[in-house]
């Protein structure tokens, strides 16, 4: 017969085990599942995906406008990944082990502000532009440059870097 003493593996890497240690470590802290949380404000903390997750691609049919940041019973809205929105992405969670449905592309003010502001959190990121899930028009959606600090317009059949984002609230 084996004891184990403290938490066992299956448990420190379930999504309710990741939250916890992402509402208790230090920020910057690597996961257990990868991931890293960068900030925590006004009841959230958000967690950036690993490396291994980010993509390069066009921006996909993603419209995140209107109040989906709004909490709803404390749970935070937001539009999921998808094989048709950001399908590179969608795919490399998946082969990373997570399930996109977890996770979203931020909007372009949470992109700037935990996203670039928490940036040295990350546990890398490049300075170059992330698409965010604002769009502008039917051809262009913001994007922010990580190099500068500032959010541009890029036409949507651009390849730019993605990440995916969750958060947890408290």
């Amino acid at each position: 017969m084996t004891v184990t003493f403290g938490p066992a593996e299956w448990w420190i890497t379930t999504n309710e085990a990741i939250n916890g240690l992402a509402l208790s470590c230090p920020l910057g802290t690597i996961l257990p599942d990868g991931s890293t949380t960068i900030c925590r404000a006004g009841g959230t903390a958000w967690i950036v995906a690993p490396s291994c997750t980010q993509v390069t691609e066009p921006w996909g049919n993603y419209t995140a406008c209107g109040d989906i940041d709004t909490p709803f019973l404390g749970v935070s809205v937001h539009p999921e990944i998808t094989s048709t929105n950001f399908p590179v992405l969608y795919n490399q969670l998946i082969s990373c082990g997570f399930s996109p449905g977890d996770w979203f592309v931020p909007c372009i003010e949470l992109l700037e502000n935990p996203g670039y502001v928490c940036r040295t959190n990350w546990d890398s990121f490049l300075t170059s532009c992330y698409w965010s899930s604002t769009e502008i028009c039917a051809e262009r959606a913001c994007a922010f440059a990580f190099g500068t600090g500032g959010a541009r317009p890029c036409f949507k059949t651009g390849n730019q870097r993605v990440r995916a984002f969750r958060c947890v609230t408290y």
